[in-house]
């Protein structure tokens, strides 16, 4: 074979472009790396190292990760890998021992059991080599200036998609489109309504209702001064409310915002420039931001302190997907290019996930993606836990679909490491069964007396716990900023028995699946307990019967007294991790309509009664008010009017007037709430550029949540979390059993007595 012969052959191999080679080779490296891990470990295990010497090479693996952790250096290419790979060594380590040495069969039901944990733990380490591997080397791409001359701007439309959502939450994402920095006559906006369909206003029922909204947000549209899509029917949902706007519609880039996905002013100017620099550029994606806590941030009390949940996607996994040219279009603050979704049939929509779908079939024609890690929209989580297990529910179904129907790892035209990352992102969802089954398995053990794992407490000192401790200390080597310890379990052990049957259905029926939309906007009128505690209600006794019944074990059965203090010590783990996630089932009120935000910044701030000027801090602010702290030289009285001015990080001035709502003293500083006083849509526009307009004030609140929790921090909140579950627990088995059963005994005493009438029921408090 002549020289160019073997150039074309490499180029095929590992791709035609730098970037693409880096990827392959790194992915060479990292199967090559893993492969002499294996053989390593299986060359000691050939020479039938004594307990002692396997003891020693374990934890001496351990602490050696947590020495190089502690170098800064270790965290950047290529020692990334090195680092990454000995973590793999004790995964590897495990996994054969687990294999060789502790499968033994003693019955048919033991067998069950015994193989349901074990598939259930090689799922754990399948998903946790996956994950490693796509974020092994995290890029950060920067933005792309666009050129000086504004006649070489791309053209852009921005769909504003709308199901069922309020009219207010629309307005709200449209009028801020409005303010997007970006030339007139290059930049057209739209809301496409699927919530007044043709069909839906003729169908009986619901034709009132979809007429009035159809009405309703024509005016709205016409009022700003911005195109306005419906259409006959709601075929394919919101994939096939997009693909029809794109026939209307003729620009040369789509920006896809939800329409409770607020823009900053320069959205475009920070993603249009990718699309000039290179043609094979099918989509840039920027991270979805949410300026209030998802129900299990809110009813924990953890939004203010810890990372949030979509932050390690979106910090953590999305820069290593992008490495990888497997960054995907997430469904909305994505810049796409219309010729290349013209190539695939518009937006893909076999699978609900119709975002996911259609990178996937972008990628598998050899275009490019780019991820910003930068916010630059601020939307709304689900406010309550049964709106958020729709969402949930979906995105798990909907990958699920991906992985059957499109299954990413026979995809024609990608790349190995492209099959990889989005294999990894549809295997993710099946979690749930792995999580129940480590939740259950150690009760099975203690209350049936299945066997389901063989081994003595030193050999789990020996294989386990260096792995488990090699699986934390590699978590917080990737994610340790975007997600802190035991912060998985909580999020995904809460949802796991709520996705196992979505999951299950789509392998049973994958197009059976349809498309629901996530309810946003919803309050909450009291504090209640979501009608969801009851199934993990039922899971968490199980643990707690099993711990007594460790005991009872300990006396009776001395032979399995190594098993049963395992299985006991991962019981009480499991019930502690269980009571502390309990607290994220207490939904708490929420009556307010404009979510309070972090605010950073200085005001200059006019007093008109007093005839003075002060400086202010912006503490919080929301679309109706703000709050303010500053200094007074002496106590002023009521106060009941102020105007404030700032600049934004564009520099624009705001002068906004305000109505005092609260006014106390604080030590040496003053704190005051504020209502924003707003006279004509002019007013409310500005009011609203100030509060939701600026990406640095998103940024901003992003740097400031990226400390890892302290060990001491992290169990204060565990021990707090599980006592205050602890009475969530008790509460719920209460209203769900005690009472029920204790007013069906009152109402049969009192017929039995012949005094039905006469005496009084028990209270339902």
């Amino acid at each position: 074979m002549n020289i160019a012969a073997r150039v074309k052959s490499m180029k095929e191999l590992f791709g035609a472009e730098p970037a693409a080679r880096r990827a392959s080779l790194i992915t060479l490296s990292v199967l090559l790396s893993g492969a002499a891990s294996l053989w390593f470990f299986m060359h000691l295990a050939g020479l039938h190292l004594p307990l002692q010497a396997q003891f020693a090479v374990g934890w001496g693996a351990a602490a050696a990760l947590i020495v190089l952790k502690r170098f800064d250096r270790s965290r950047k290419p290529p020692l990334r890998i090195i680092f990454v790979v000995l973590c793999g060594f004790l995964t590897i380590r495990y996994a054969v021992w687990r294999t060789m040495e502790t499968l033994v069969y003693t019955g048919f039901w033991d067998f069950l059991a015994m193989l349901a944990l074990y598939l259930a733990e090689m799922y754990a380490i399948a998903l946790h080599a996956l994950g490693a591997f796509t974020s092994i080397w995290p890029l950060e791409n920067k933005i792309m200036p666009l050129p000086a001359d504004a006649s070489l701007y791309p053209s852009v439309d921005i769909f504003i998609p709308t199901y069922n959502e309020p009219l207010d939450i629309v307005r709200v994402t449209a009028t801020a489109a409005l303010n997007i920095d970006y030339p007139a006559d290059k930049l057209k906006i739209f809301i496409l309504d699927d919530g007044s369909t043709v069909a839906k206003r003729n169908a009986s029922g619901t034709s009132e209702a979809a007429w009035e909204r159809h009405y309703e947000f024509k005016r709205l549209a016409a009022g700003l001064g911005v195109g306005y899509i419906t259409r006959s029917g709601n075929l394919k949902a919101k994939a096939g409310n997009l693909t029809h706007a794109m026939r209307h519609t003729s620009s040369d880039l789509i920006l896809v915002l939800d329409c409770d996905h607020v823009p900053a002013r320069d959205i475009l100017k920070n993603t249009a420039g990718w699309f000039l620099k290179d043609e094979k550029v099918a989509f840039v994606q920027t991270p979805h931001f949410f300026i209030n806590p998802n129900p299990i941030e809110k009813n924990m009390g953890v939004f203010q302190d810890a990372p949030s949940e979509n932050d390690m996607f979106y910090r953590g996994i999305h820069p290593g997907l992008d490495m990888w040219n497997a960054s995907y279009f997430c469904g909305s603050a994505a810049l796409l290019r219309r010729k290349c979704l013209e190539e695939i049939g518009g937006v893909r929509g076999e699978t609900i996930t119709e975002d996911c779908e259609t990178a996937l079939s972008l990628h598998s024609r050899g275009y490019k993606s780019v991820y910003i890690p930068r916010p630059m929209v601020c939307g709304l989580s689900p406010e309550t836990f049964d709106d958020m297990i729709v969402q949930k529910s979906r995105w798990a179904q909907g990958m699920a679909q991906v992985m059957v129907l499109a299954n990413p790892l026979f995809a024609k035209g990608l790349k190995l490491y492209q099959r990889l990352c989005y294999f990894n992102s549809c295997f993710y969802w099946f979690f749930g069964l792995s999580r129940v089954i480590f939740y259950v398995a150690p009760a099975a053990f203690l209350l049936l007396d299945l066997k389901v794992y063989f081994a003595s407490v030193p050999q789990v000192l020996a294989y386990a716990v260096p792995h488990v401790i090699g699986s934390f200390i590699l978590t917080g080597f990737l994610y340790g900023k975007y997600r802190w310890p035991f912060f998985s379990e909580f999020f995904e052990g809460i949802q796991s028995l709520f996705l196992i049957p979505v999951v299950l259905s789509v392998l049973v029926n994958p197009r059976k699946p349809s498309f629901k939309v996530t309810p946003k906007g919803n309050g909450l009128e009291s504090d209640r307990i979501s009608g969801f505690a009851t199934p993990f209600l039922m899971l968490t006794l199980v643990l707690v019967a099993a711990v007594p019944a460790a005991v009872i074990k300990w006396f009776q059965c001395p032979v399995y007294r190594d098993i049963t203090l395992i299985t006991l010590v991962w019981c009480v783990l499991n019930l502690v991790l269980a009571l502390a996630s309990f607290g994220a089932f207490f939904e708490r009120k929420q009556s307010r309509k404009h979510h309070r935000m972090w605010a950073k910044g200085k005001a200059q701030v006019f007093l008109p009664r007093l005839k003075a000027v002060v400086q202010a801090k912006m503490d919080d602010i929301s679309l109706t008010g703000i709050g303010l702290t500053f200094k007074l030289p002496q106590d002023p009285g009521p106060l009941e009017h102020l105007v404030l001015e700032t600049r934004n990080s564009y520099g624009k001035k705001f002068r906004i007037e305000a109505r005092v709502q609260r006014f106390v003293k604080k030590g040496a500083d003053y704190v005051c709430g504020c209502e924003f006083l707003r006279a004509g849509a002019k007013q409310t526009a500005e009011t609203l550029e100030f509060v939701y307009c600026d990406g640095q004030k998103w940024a901003d609140f992003w740097s400031q949540k990226t400390k890892p929790a302290s060990p001491l921090w992290m169990a204060s909140f565990l021990l707090r979390s599980s006592v205050s579950g602890a009475k969530i627990f008790y509460a719920t088995m209460t209203r769900t059993f005690v009472m029920p059963v204790t007013r069906r005994a009152w109402r049969l005493a009192a017929r039995l007595a012949g005094s039905a009438a006469v005496l009084p029921a028990p209270s339902e408090a």
